[in-house]
């Protein structure tokens, strides 16, 4: 199934649109993950971190279908863009800039305060961004672009901001029909909110003009400015309710389609706290399924603690949106380096001869006791 074989109704069939994706991002059940969470809820991941061959791809990848689309119409010759230094969105815009064979002029700005991994700066997204050849900006200076199209961070606060994600909603429509269920909770990470946005759009229109089902989008605000985060997700699907064909006051998107928890930010934007940290190691040790200290780490974490507290019904079926950014935990190393320092200090597992590379030991869990081979290293102070 290709992404044009969706079916949508009018207006919204008919706004222009470049292709990026492969397809359809696919569903994931996560069997394991579901099981480690108590076995009464299924939980599941669209992979939208699997969506394209642009640069890994992402969530910004699928936005950016509609607004380049818009660009090339203007006659652009650059893609102009803002972002944290680690930010997905730059990465894509330079991707999808390369693939059109635009210019991309990058400004990434230092949003992450006190963060001092030394490589922050080098590596993951920016360095990708510089591969791709954008012209990436530390600061906003320098010179314009004879035609430029402007590019809100996150591809959010745009009039074309949630088509990509009300696009993703009929998509999952469609998936469930084929897959034979019916995912009743979506959980999604919310920061400049037009994923979200588009998502309650989406699934309103569906419901409105469709006949489809009501269920709950709940967004894991990670932003930690949840007032501001919350009325831009209501303003942007509601823009987006407006232009795919929704009409206010009668089935456009209220107040009440819009839940934003606030408990998973950790207090503070692109900072992981333990529960993040270990919402990560959780998911990525339990089903190798890789989540980043900024986003989706955050919003993984939110989904384990309302399973966990029964807050999410048994039964239920949840589908997580993964929207990608590991490349971001290239940045972030040191927290996991300490982590795996700390660990082996009381692990029985881990190799007692650091120094001694070649000495290969096994583990007897009969004894506790480690063993070497004895054409091993030939230490003798380590021959048992």
């Amino acid at each position: 199934m290709s992404t044009n074989d969706i079916k949508l109704p009018e207006p919204f069939a008919s706004i222009p649109r470049e292709t990026f994706l492969f397809g359809p991002s696919p569903i994931q059940h996560l069997e394991r993950i579901s099981e480690a969470l108590g076995g009464k809820v299924n939980v599941y991941a669209k992979r939208d971190d699997c969506n394209s061959g642009l640069a890994y791809g992402g969530n910004k990848t699928r936005k950016l279908e509609y607004l380049a689309a818009e660009a090339k119409a203007q006659g652009a010759d650059t893609l102009v863009s803002i972002g944290g230094v680690q930010s997905n969105h730059t990465r894509q815009v330079a991707a999808v800039s390369t693939k059109l064979g635009l210019k991309a002029v990058l400004v990434q700005e230092h949003w992450v305060p006190d963060w001092s991994d030394p490589v922050y700066g080098k590596v993951g997204n920016i360095q990708l961004s510089r591969l791709m050849g954008a012209d990436v900006k530390l600061d906003p200076s320098g010179r314009r672009e004879r035609r430029p199209y402007a590019i809100p961070a996150g591809a959010s606060d745009h009039p074309l901001g949630g088509l990509g994600f009300a696009r993703w909603a009929f998509e999952v429509e469609e998936q469930e029909r084929q897959m034979g269920v019916f995912f009743d909770t979506v959980i999604v990470c919310a920061v400049t909110g037009s994923t979200m946005a588009g998502m309650v759009a989406g699934f309103k229109l569906a419901q409105k003009k469709c006949g489809s089902k009501p269920r709950r989008v709940i967004g894991i605000d990670a932003s930690a400015t949840v007032p501001q985060t919350k009325e831009q997700v209501l303003r942007i699907a509601q823009v987006t309710g407006r232009k795919i064909g929704l009409e206010d006051g009668v089935d456009n998107v209220t107040t009440e389609d819009v839940e934003l928890d606030d408990r998973y930010h950790a207090g503070i934007y692109g900072v992981p706290d333990q529960q993040t940290k270990d919402a990560i190691r959780f998911g990525a040790s339990t089903e190798a399924f890789i989540t980043d200290p900024v986003y989706e780490g955050k919003s993984l974490a939110g989904m384990m603690d309302m399973i966990r507290k029964g807050e999410i019904k048994p039964g239920s079926n949840v589908l997580y949106a993964h929207l990608g950014g590991q490349l971001a935990l290239n940045a972030y190393s040191d927290i996991f380096i300490v982590h795996r320092r700390q660990s082996s200090l009381g692990n029985p597992m881990a190799n007692p001869w650091p120094k001694h590379a070649m000495h290969l030991a096994e583990y007897s869990p009969a004894n506790t006791w480690w063993w070497s081979k004895a054409t091993m290293c030939g230490c003798k102070k380590h021959t048992l």
